[in-house]
C-alpha cells in the first residue's frame, strides 16, 4: 500500500513536470513566431523562389534516381534471363521434383 502511494506521488509530479515544459515550449514557440514573422514577410521575395527551385531540384533528383534504380533493375533482370537459356539450371539434392533424394523407397 506504501509502495503505490510514493508511486502515485512521483507519477503526479513527473505529470506535472512534463505538463509545465510543454507549457514553456509552447509559449517559447508563440514567442519565436511572432519575432520571426517580421523577417519572414521581409525576406520571403528570397525565401519563396528559393523554397520552390528547392524543391524542384529535390523532385527531379528522386525521380532520376528511381528512374535510374528501374533501368538497372530491368537490365539486371533482362541479363539473368539471357544467362539461364544457355544453362541448366542446376539441381539440389531434396529440393528438385526429380532428385534421387526426393524419391519415396519402392516397398517390395
Amino acid at each position: 500500500m506504501f509502495f503505490q502511494i510514493i508511486q502515485g506521488v512521483f507519477t503526479g509530479v513527473s505529470a506535472l513536470a512534463l505538463l509545465a515544459l510543454a507549457g514553456i515550449t509552447l509559449g517559447v514557440s508563440a514567442v519565436g513566431l511572432a519575432v520571426s514573422t517580421p523577417f519572414f514577410v521581409l525576406f520571403s521575395p528570397i525565401l519563396v523562389p528559393a523554397t520552390i527551385a528547392t524543391t524542384l531540384l529535390t523532385t527531379g533528383l528522386t525521380t532520376t534516381g528511381g528512374f535510374g534504380m528501374v533501368a538497372i533493375r530491368i537490365l539486371w533482370k533482362l541479363f539473368k534471363s539471357l544467362n539461364k537459356k544457355g544453362k541448366a539450371s542446376p539441381k539440389i539434392p531434396g529440393l528438385a521434383p526429380g532428385a534421387p533424394d526426393s524419391k519415396p523407397a519402392s516397398g517390395g
